[in-house]
């Protein structure tokens, strides 16, 4: 059996290129889109989706744990780095409040999607429908700020005992490597949320759940509309469950099977989350495939100035 050294060599020679393969897709995604975004989404939505719910609701983790990782590493390499004690514990104290606000970011989100959903099953709606540009109205049930502050303390807890087993054995020349990532990670995040976001405004493109009965009302991507508050295009779920693309950059080079795996994760993740917000209605296949397309473009080109492999050695 042929090691991943040799199969990566063996592909290089067939002029294999994964950046290549990945764009095509990316094309491709996007002309279908412009041509059957309608009938595609007319066939497959369905807002009572348990699949697309579940993505919906618990799936906008990832940019919380990046950041989180990120604010760890930080945490961690302050301690071994000679400066004075002010210095030192302005970066711990920072770190520990971007851990604690990601984590309460996180929770709400998926505690406030989830109120949504039983809402609409106590009014026999699709359990799935949401407004997903911040428009409706939600009554918040006497559980909620409680059940906030209780899971924040206990995700904090175990994220930072899960984070001190990952880097208290690191050797110096790691945790400057880590470093570099945890920089890289902050900016993927930020760096493609804003774009997407200002896409969003910029587009105003109307999302599945919102076309009237004959969907007269429907604009392909390539129409933009202007700031109307519509935001469909591109999708930031998508955009979000792709930030798990920087997971892999936080595994050891010297671990390229696990470094492989986590990539391999994140691709699926990403794949489900976009399919996921098609199958709820709350977006078409350009909107997702746009989504994605941004964040594995700021990931890779990150991953390349720190000239690190997201797949360990099996791409070059």
């Amino acid at each position: 059996m042929a090691t991943d050294k040799t199969r990566t060599d063996e592909l290089s020679q067939q002029g294999f290129k994964p950046e290549q393969i990945v764009l095509t897709i990316i094309i491709l995604l996007l002309l279908i889109g412009a041509f059957f975004d309608r009938p595609i989404s007319q066939t497959i939505m369905n807002q009572g989706s348990i699949f697309g719910t579940i993505f919906q609701n618990y799936g906008l983790i990832f940019p919380s744990i990046v950041i989180f990782m990120a604010s760890q590493v930080f945490f961690y390499r302050i301690q071994k780095i000679e400066t004075n004690i002010f210095g030192k514990f302005s970066v711990m104290f920072l770190a520990l409040v971007a851990c604690i606000y990601e984590t309460w970011q996180a929770v709400k989100i998926a505690l406030f999607y989830t109120v949504s959903s039983l809402n609409n099953i106590k009014n026999k709606a699709p359990i799935g429908a949401a407004n997903n540009d911040g428009g409706g109205k939600v009554t918040l049930p006497t559980w909620y700020i409680p059940t906030l502050f209780i899971l924040t303390i206990i995700l904090v807890a175990i994220g930072c005992a899960l984070c001190y087993q990952w880097l208290a054995t690191k050797d110096e020349i790691e945790m400057k490597r880590l470093t570099y990532v945890a920089l890289a990670g902050i900016v993927a995040v930020f760096a493609s949320d804003t774009l997407v976001n200002s896409m969003k405004a910029f587009w105003g493109r109307m999302r599945p759940y919102e076309m009237n009965e004959t969907w007269s009302n429907f604009t392909s991507w390539l129409q933009i509309n202007g700031v109307n508050g519509h935001k469909s295009f591109p999708s930031g779920h998508s955009q979000e469950g792709w930030v798990a693309l920087v997971l892999p950059l936080f595994v050891s080079p010297q671990r390229p099977t696990k470094r492989r795996n986590t990539f391999i994760f994140a691709v699926a993740f990403g794949s489900l989350m976009a399919l996921s917000r098609v199958r709820v209605g709350a977006h078409f296949l350009s909107d997702v495939t746009m989504g994605s397309f941004i964040s594995i473009l700021v990931i890779y080109v990150l991953a390349r100035l720190l000239n690190e492999k997201l797949m360990g050695e099996f791409l070059t």
